[in-house]
């Protein structure tokens, strides 16, 4: 079970599952919240679109903390099968480049496009995200695929460091993210806000910097290790990690102060959950990984029919950037064709519905097909 674990495929596909919500709203419902630094705090006057938001905000940090534990198992497993640990290290870069690349050439434009939708007449969060999304700026974007590609090519370079660095890295990218910010509130230069403060920057939106994450995926290389060495113990006790990282989210949140980047407005429950996302506050990704890790958990103790080949969950974690590519263009799509005005927050929730559905049989081929190339091909990329 060194090489494949099913409940970390699972959780990614319920990640994959629950990111399409958020999309869809945005898309189909053109509401999207933001949660940033500075500037732009959404704040809901109803539970409905809360919730709709809030759950989404296990997909980043599970995401990046999954893509981190993956990179660990990934060079561990291909080890075993005779790879020299710098052929691992190059091809786990190869791939970050290769993500990073996919981000600028095929997410881009869908960012670009989303732009010239017309949005909602009333925002259900109060708040529009910087930069304003409704075609009047023109920018391009280091959102979440090159966010993503980044982080993996700065941890392929941990992989040749010791483990007990990445632990390291992990909480000076947090002391970094929660503590120097600048006070002006603005983004920078763009080597600025590529690195730590997310905004738009010399004609760049700039969602997900590299520092902040890193801090997410380098956690989850050393939670990888910890698991494949001590996995006995490791599947026991990763409730209770994660029950310690909900602590720390909650406890930092009540306290207020360092860890939280912004404090609530007020003394309601949303407002407690409502926390910064760009970039992650300390409260929300240790709220976030430790709900991710709570589910594994779950997941590893449900019937193993729940982990099928055949299941959604299953499906659509083991073809993770082909599911997000291809569900963007679909409900890009959706989007021009029939909700030239903005749709309702039900309206897309169905739209999501139909997309998975759609989704199901492309996704089921494709890791059919991928299975068949040999590992060294770029299609294992995707």
């Amino acid at each position: 079970m060194h090489t494949r674990y099913t409940a970390v495929d699972a959780l990614r596909g319920l990640i994959m599952i629950i990111m399409a919500i958020d999309h869809s709203s945005a898309f189909l419902a053109r509401q999207h919240a933001s949660e940033f630094w500075a500037g732009a705090m959404s704040a809901y006057t109803s539970t409905f679109p809360f919730l709709t938001r809030w759950i989404t905000h296990l997909c980043a940090p599970g995401f990046f903390f999954l893509m981190g534990a993956g990179i660990y198992w990934f060079a561990a497993s291909r080890q075993s099968a005779g790879w020299s640990y710098s052929d691992a290290v190059r091809r786990t870069a190869l791939r970050g480049f290769a993500i990073l690349l996919t981000g600028q050439l095929l997410e881009n434009p869908v960012l670009f496009l989303q732009g010239l939708m017309k949005p909602a007449a009333v925002s259900l969060s109060k708040v529009t995200a910087p930069p304003p999304i409704d075609g009047t700026a023109l920018y391009w974007g280091f959102i979440t695929l090159s966010g993503l590609g980044a982080v993996m090519i700065l941890c392929a370079l941990l992989l040749r460091l010791p483990p007990w660095t990445w632990l390291a890295t992990s909480a000076l990218c947090v002391f970094i993210t929660n503590t120097l910010l600048p006070a002006d509130g603005k983004p920078g230069p763009l080597y600025q806000a590529i690195l730590l403060t997310p905004g738009l920057s010399q004609h760049v939106f700039v969602v997900y910097p590299v520092i902040p994450w890193l801090a997410v995926a380098a956690a989850g290389m050393y939670f990888a290790r910890w698991w494949r060495t001590q996995p006995a113990t490791a599947e026991k006790r990763i409730w209770i990690i994660g029950a310690a990282f909900l602590f720390v989210a909650i406890a930092l949140r009540a306290a207020g102060g360092w860890g939280n980047i912004r404090l609530p407005r007020d003394s309601s429950w949303i407002e407690f959950l409502n926390n910064v996302k760009y970039p992650p506050s300390l409260v929300f990704w240790t709220m976030s990984v430790g709900i991710n890790l709570l589910l594994l958990a779950l997941l590893l103790r449900l019937p193993e029919s729940v982990k099928s080949d055949s299941s959604p969950l299953m499906v659509f974690g083991q073809t993770p950037l082909f599911f997000y590519l291809a569900h963007f263009y679909l409900l890009m799509i959706a989007g021009f064709l029939f909700f030239k005005e903005a749709g309702s927050l039900e309206q897309a929730y169905l739209g999501w519905a139909i997309v998975l559905i759609s989704l199901y049989p492309i996704c089921a081929w494709y890791r059919k097909f991928k299975l068949t190339k040999p590992k060294e091909s770029l299609w294992r990329m995707f």
